[in-house]
């Protein structure tokens, strides 16, 4: 009888009395076992035996030599069968064992790629900045999160599909990141009005590439610049002009060293989230797009670990969390666990220590420290 005649439930059966009599010695065994048993048979599996091999499995991985994750995950990359929940495990996996699966795996969701890229190091998101057709929204947190290797991955990649809110931002960074000026000027969807906008800045070779590629004079980029100014609408000059004024603002207040938890939580109060957002990103010194990462997309404890390097009290914690968590449209409810587990953070971490976690995680997402 082979494998796959055994009745499903009986091969699960075996499986985990295989699992539980296994000896250290002898994990690798168990991990390929039960790898092989998931490419076979994971269509035939409920969700909870599903979960319960993906336990058993990611338990096993630290003590499974790289080389044998890494060559699953080659041999699966490509595999449209293969078992989803094992893709996600081997995607984040080290950088290493990771990269086959990150650029070429169709199994991976977009938000299954936004976490990691939050979440993972450089080296993950220059896997997944090289996967064909890029969703939009995944090339818009590269950009947001992305250091230079990253950003000029993405953009030498001219089938992901960079929009033009994330080209404009691209455009900016340009000024001041020279090594991203050649291949963003060689995108072939970067609209002649951004690129007339870096002909102000770019070096002479650069200048020549955009009059060729684009096939433009001189005269027709001072005209595309006169047609860009001549569209900013009111509303979109009124709003840099605020976010300007809410940065000198915050930055004369950090320098008369009154920049306070209490400022913050008036700002919160009065409903100016974008006034709360800049002045929490000075206080504990990461960029502003990064810290709204911290803010609100990775749960209650890392609010609690950014409060502590603030030295915000914790009993304002879920004051700050649900009014953060209202402006932005979304559940502000906690559960007595997370709440316990946040207020554990505030127990067990002193403003150091807190600022030592942040620069790990601001580490992760650029491959640079901030301190």
């Amino acid at each position: 009888m082979t494998s796959n005649n055994i009745p499903i439930a009986e091969e699960v059966s075996n499986l985990l009395e295989f699992a539980y009599a296994k000896k250290d010695n002898g994990r690798s065994d168990l991990f390929n076992t039960i790898t092989d048993f998931l490419e076979r048979r994971h269509s035939e599996l409920s969700p909870n035996e599903l979960s319960l091999m993906s336990d058993i499995l990611e338990k096993l991985l630290s003590d499974v030599e790289t080389n044998v994750r890494k060559k699953l995950a080659d041999r699966l990359a490509e595999n449209e069968n293969a078992p989803v929940d094992l893709i996600i495990l081997l995607a984040n996996d080290q950088s290493e064992v990771a990269a086959s699966v990150l650029s070429l795996s169709n199994l991976l969701s977009d938000k299954e790629l936004i976490k990691i890229i939050r979440h993972k190091t450089v080296q993950h998101q220059l896997g997944i900045a090289s996967r064909e057709r890029l969703a939009s929204g995944v090339c818009r947190e590269l950009v947001s999160v992305g250091n230079t290797k990253t950003l000029v991955m993405l953009l030498n990649n001219h089938s992901a599909r960079i929009d033009n809110e994330s080209l404009a931002i691209l455009v900016e960074k340009s000024k001041k990141n020279v090594p991203i000026q050649p291949p963003l000027i060689e995108r072939p969807d970067l609209p002649k009005e951004m690129a007339a906008k870096m002909y102000q800045w770019v070096s002479l070779s650069l200048k020549q590439s955009i009059l060729t590629n684009l096939n433009l004079s001189e005269a027709d980029i001072d005209n595309l610049l006169k047609s860009a100014i001549e569209d900013v609408t009111e509303e979109e000059i009124s709003q840099v002009t605020t976010e300007k004024s809410e940065v000198l603002l915050v930055n004369k207040l950090h320098k008369a060293s009154r920049l306070t938890p209490s400022f913050l939580m008036k700002c919160l109060n009065q409903g100016q989230i974008s006034l709360f957002e800049i002045a929490f990103s000075k206080m504990i010194n990461v960029p502003r797009n990064i810290m709204r990462t911290f803010l609100y997309d990775r749960g209650s404890e890392s609010l609690a670990v950014i409060c502590c390097a603030a030295a915000i009290d914790r009993s304002v914690f879920l004051t700050i969390y649900q009014l953060t968590r209202e402006a932005q449209n979304v559940d502000s409810t906690l559960s007595d666990e997370e709440i316990a587990k946040a207020f554990g953070h505030f127990k067990s971490l002193d403003k150091k220590k807190a600022h030592s976690i942040i620069q790990k995680w601001v580490a992760e997402a650029t491959g640079t420290s901030i301190f």
